[in-house]
């Protein structure tokens, strides 16, 4: 009897001559209306391919599309039930999934870290193997780089109802240590920098300490705060606010605000509620209304002050900003796309109920105090808006297609993964592969091959995010 074929068999089919019955045909009213309408392909494909010395590959049903499975994440702060993009994606991705009302869904994971790893599908037979094991199957193929193991990047959708912790992720060479030291908590051995781009026009978030002129003038504002860390410590950092001397007193300043007793935390906090809660609506500060939101998410927190000390950051629809690897940071609302290294490690101290490692955040922070760099991304060409960090793990581009055009992807080195994010279409490759392309529909794409997008009657909205080849 032959033996079943195994599921990784069957999503890397062995090389053959294509028949009549291998090519994908497409006479839609909406392809005929295409042919009257067609948007050139990225202006500056030439270039940048001549630049990266591409090796622009034959797409074969070998290194073709492949539709994946994303795993949905359920983090308390998430957005709850189908008011989060999350489950609304996962649940037009995935016929089988049902979205719990009552449940939050905080992350959508597209990529191969083990924490939630996305799945290739054959969509004739359903049946899945994982990302990682496919793209290991052929690394030069699907990678780029027969040395190469894993996707640099791991991209994500967030929908934020609460604040997420006060938090930092580490450099490479404290991963490696943190991961060699204790595993159990630190998963990986790689390090995490992050970039969001906005979905919504309500994303907030706090990041990187305010500059010392800022902070020095709330420690004489809210006597709450300068008692919480200590009158020695905020006289010190009074003194330096016109010096460039500030990293140690910044450290001393963060240890002391987390490691303030129980009872000092209480008895400052029930001051400081007092004082805003006795002032009109109209005399509250940005600063001030946060701290009261954070007050009724974490009560009793010293978190809650947090906004004294970090930079309040809130983006519009297509904004982004990057986060480099040991700068404090905490999303606050809002829904984004999220791309970083592909890592998990994240050290916390404060607006949690999860391990807080106080001691190695304080120690492994830069303590710059700068305001973020707050970009609209830039315009590749017509339909392309490029998110580049200064980094070469990852990148993000957005594609926008009008209704019946189509548009073709430039070319790139990295392996890549595609998400829908509003409209309809078909994501093309010769004769080889269609995909729809929907709502939440997300896809793998192997490195150096070319796909053209093909817009329906809405036209088409898609996120790409790769390893960042455009200047590394």
């Amino acid at each position: 009897m032959t033996p079943k074929p195994n599921m990784m068999m069957m999503l890397i089919p062995t090389s053959k001559s294509f028949t009549e019955e291998d090519i994908v045909e497409d006479t839609s009213p909406f392809m005929t209306e295409i042919s009257k309408r067609s948007i050139s392909s990225n202006a500056l494909s030439s270039m940048l391919a001549a630049r990266e010395n591409l090796n622009v590959v034959e797409v074969t049903r070998t290194n073709a599309l492949r539709k994946l499975d994303c795993a949905a994440q359920q983090y308390a702060w998430g957005r709850v039930g189908s008011n989060s993009s999350v489950a609304r994606m996962k649940a037009a991705n995935c016929p089988n999934f049902v979205i719990e009302e009552d449940s939050p869904y905080a992350e959508l994971w597209v990529g191969t870290h083990p924490n939630g790893m996305s799945q290739v599908i054959d969509c004739d037979t359903g049946e899945s193997c994982s990302l990682k094991d496919y793209v290991q199957s052929d690394p030069l193929l699907h990678l780029g780089n027969s040395e190469a193991t894993d996707l640099t990047f791991l991209f994500k959708v967030l929908s934020i109802n609460k604040v997420l912790s006060i938090q930092a992720h580490p450099d490479k060479e404290l991963a490696e240590r943190l991961h060699a030291e204790r595993p159990k908590i630190y998963k990986d051995a790689n390090h995490k920098p992050e970039m969001a781009v906005a979905l919504t026009d309500d994303f907030e978030a706090m990041c990187g300490f305010r500059p010392i002129a800022a902070i020095a003038a709330n420690l004489r504002k809210y006597p709450e705060f300068r008692t919480l860390i200590g009158e020695e410590i905020a006289s010190s950092l009074c003194r330096l606010e016109n010096s460039q001397a500030t990293r140690e007193v910044l450290s001393d300043m963060f240890y002391s605000f987390n490691m303030a007793s129980k009872e000092l935390v209480d008895s400052q906090l029930e001051s400081l509620m007092k004082c805003l809660h006795a002032k009109k609506t109209e005399d509250l500060s940005r600063d001030d209304k946060l701290m009261l939101k954070l007050a009724g998410q974490f009560p009793g927190d010293s978190g809650i002050m947090a906004p004294l000390m970090l930079n309040h950051v809130m983006l519009t629809k297509g904004q982004s900003f990057y986060i480099g690897a040991n700068e404090p940071h905490a999303y606050i609302s809002g829904e984004i796309l999220e791309c970083m290294a592909c890592s998990d490690n994240v050290v916390r101290a404060g607006l949690t109920p999860k391990l807080k490692d106080v001691d190695t955040l304080v120690s492994m922070l830069t303590y710059k105090t700068v305001i973020p760099n707050i970009t609209s991304g830039k315009k590749m060409d017509e339909c392309t808006t490029l998110y580049a960090p200064p980094v070469a793990d990852f990148a993000i581009e957005v594609i926008e297609v009008e209704p019946y055009s189509e548009y073709t992807l430039k070319d790139v080195k990295s392996p890549s993964v595609l998400l829908t994010l509003s409209g309809s279409g078909k994501l093309v490759q010769g004769d080889v592969q269609s995909l729809p392309a929907a709502y939440g529909n997300a896809a793998f794409a192997s490195a150096n091959t070319r796909t053209k997008v093909v817009s329906g009657p809405e036209g088409i909205r898609i996120v790409r995010a790769l390893s960042n080849v455009h200047f590394f």
